[in-house]
This record gives C-alpha cells, sequence and structure tokens, in this order.
C-alpha cells in the first residue's frame, strides 16, 4: 500500500523535530531555547520555525529552524524578533536575505524527497 503524501509529511515532521530539539543537547538531554535561553529537556522543547512550516522550501531547513520553549514558540509566536536578531548574527546579512529569499520559493513535496527526508533523520 501506498503511503500519502499527508501521512509521509507527518512522519517527516516528528523526526525532523526531534532532530532539531536534539541537535544542541548538551549532558543529560538538556537543550537550550534558541530565543529565550531556557535550559529543558528536549522532549520539553518545541521546532520553532523562522519562516513558517506553510512555506515547504524551508520547512525542512536545518538554517531555518532552532529548538524553542512553547513559552517562546507558542505564546510569543515564536518570538520573531529575537529569533530573526539571533539567525541574521549567526548567518550574516547575505545568508540571512538567502534564507528569506528560499522561503519565498514554491515547492510541492513528492513521495520520494518525503520518503528521503524520512530517512535521512531516522
Amino acid at each position: 500500500m501506498k503511503i500519502t503524501i499527508s501521512k509521509l509529511k507527518k512522519k517527516a515532521d516528528k523526526l525532523f523535530s526531534i532532530y532539531i530539539r536534539q541537535k544542541g543537547m548538551r549532558f543529560g538531554g538538556w537543550t537550550e531555547c534558541y530565543t529565550c535561553g531556557m535550559i529543558k529537556q528536549w522532549k520539553e522543547l518545541q521546532c520553532s520555525h523562522f519562516i513558517s512550516r506553510s512555506h515547504n522550501a524551508t520547512r525542512y531547513s536545518e538554517i531555518n529552524c532552532r529548538p524553542a520553549c512553547v513559552g517562546c514558540n507558542i505564546f510569543k509566536h515564536g518570538n520573531m524578533a529575537v529569533f530573526a536578531g539571533k539567525l541574521l548574527e549567526e548567518l550574516g546579512e547575505k545568508g540571512f536575505k538567502g534564507l528569506l529569499k528560499e522561503g519565498r520559493k514554491i515547492k510541492q513535496w513528492t513521495t520520494k524527497e518525503l520518503e528521503n527526508i524520512v530517512r535521512r533523520y531516522s
């Protein structure tokens, strides 16, 4: 049976989120919120997207995503001013503008591409 694009996207989202939240993990599973600096267990954090994940071109971009606490990601809507400032400093003006340009591209995922993302982050 062929798996649907939406189911593959859901699986890719889950695996990618785990990867992002564990990427900067310290001893014992602790990770820092990118925008406020709060230290939490990686499972208590979320995968925050600078450019919304509704923009497929940057949905699985490691440059676009960082771990964030619920306070920043949900209640402060990504804490975008801080997120932008930190990304600009980290990527430089050229890299930051490149990310913004990438986010404006139209992208439709294929089954094969999503299967590759699932494999990569498994």
